[in-house]
């Protein structure tokens, strides 16, 4: 035969045990309520950062007529609309004829400028267009255009553009280049000189012509190598006092 029994616990041990489970669930709850302070940090320093936003309201610059040779400049407000620092990472021009100077970082609610210098020459009797692409750090709006636009006024034809001089060293190399005042723009040349990076390699002389002017040049370098310089015609016309004549050797 069976006979039941019942198993004593001991009182102490129960309460040791209770008392356990007491600390245990205090001990979760502490931890839970200490994590909410960190995490609403986390939450307000990322929400501090923000993105920033590069807005460029005016982007495109319309000029009046100007002489060929005329450098325009116009300053373009960029601003920043966001609630983080906005970087103008690299602007691209396109061409030489065009620079850029701007302004690298623009805090949140500030503005900044993207400066453009446009160099004219060889658009004479033609519109100058331009487009330029900034780059910035917005991730809605890393690439932004900015247009230059205008006409620009022939003050002579110059034909051809630039005087080449390329052959053998011991060869007679010559070109001419016609200059013709524009009908819009007359003027004399009064005087004229060779920059010194093209002493002694070249020779030159000015023909009067009914019409306008030739430009006779010729090599005087005897030996093999590359020369690049300019002859500066002087006029009487203060719209445009000087006229810069590209002259480029190659001697073999």
């Amino acid at each position: 035969m069976f006979h039941n029994s019942k198993i004593q616990i001991p009182k102490s041990k129960i309460f040791k045990e209770v008392l356990m489970k007491k600390n245990i669930v205090i001990a979760i709850i502490l931890l839970v309520f200490s994590a909410i302070p960190s995490y609403a940090a986390d939450q307000s320093a990322s929400a501090a950062q923000g993105l920033p936003s590069a807005v460029i309201k005016d982007n495109k610059y319309e000029f009046k007529p100007v002489m060929e040779g005329t450098q325009v400049v116009h300053e373009f407000i960029v601003e920043n609309a966001g609630t983080a620092p906005l970087q103008i990472e690299r602007i691209q021009t396109g061409c030489g004829c065009t620079t850029a100077d701007f302004t690298r970082a623009i805090p949140p609610g500030g503005k900044g400028n993207v400066t453009i210098k446009a160099n004219t020459n060889g658009y004479g009797g033609s519109v100058f267009n331009r487009h330029i692409s900034v780059y910035t750090n917005d991730p809605k709006n890393p690439a932004m255009s900015l247009f230059m636009t205008g006409p620009v006024e022939k003050f002579a034809d110059i034909t051809p553009p630039t005087a080449v001089l390329r052959g053998n060293a011991d060869k007679s190399i010559e070109t001419r280049v016609s200059v013709k005042p524009d009908t819009k723009h007359p003027f004399k040349i009064v005087e004229s000189h060779m920059e010194k990076s093209l002493e002694g390699k070249i020779e030159y002389s000015l023909i009067t012509l009914e019409n306008g002017y030739v430009l006779q040049i010729k090599n005087s370098l005897h030996t093999a190598g590359q020369y690049f310089g300019r002859i500066i015609l002087k006029t009487d016309n203060p719209d445009k006092p000087e006229i810069p004549i590209t002259v480029t050797g190659r001697i073999g």
